[in-house]
């Protein structure tokens, strides 16, 4: 069975945090980012087959999440703090992404500058 999630994350450079996103997991996925178009997109295929759509806009980064139902809390996961730790070396004073599921239910959510998750994130 497939989940999907989505965060939009108010932040003052989304392609900034999108570009760094594609660079952070290179190594683990497949990666582009176009600054011109303001998209990008992950694929994750190292056995967690997992897509994340990236969108810049005005001051939001769009994030769209799909996956196996059963790997949506760790892929949320890595991308929430993904984001949390980009804040971080940004000097950026707070960053909160929080995931919404299919249907309006509730994810994980992350709030930084700290990468542990926030009420309502895995425990």
């Amino acid at each position: 069975m497939t989940a999907s999630a989505t965060a939009r994350v108010r932040c003052e450079k989304p392609g900034r945090y999108a570009r760094s996103l594609a660079a952070r997991f290179a190594h683990a996925a497949h990666t582009d980012w176009d600054d011109d178009l303001g998209r990008g997109h992950l694929m994750f295929t190292w056995g967690h087959d997992a897509e994340v759509d990236m969108i810049a806009g005005d001051g939001i980064l769009l994030l769209h999440l799909e996956c196996a139902a059963d790997d949506v809390n760790q892929l949320e996961a890595m991308v929430g703090t993904g984001v949390v730790e980009l804040a971080e070396g940004f000097g950026a004073e707070s960053i909160e992404v929080e995931w919404k599921r299919a249907g309006g239910e509730p994810g994980t959510r992350w709030v930084g500058p700290r990468s542990t998750p926030a009420a309502g994130g895995l425990d």
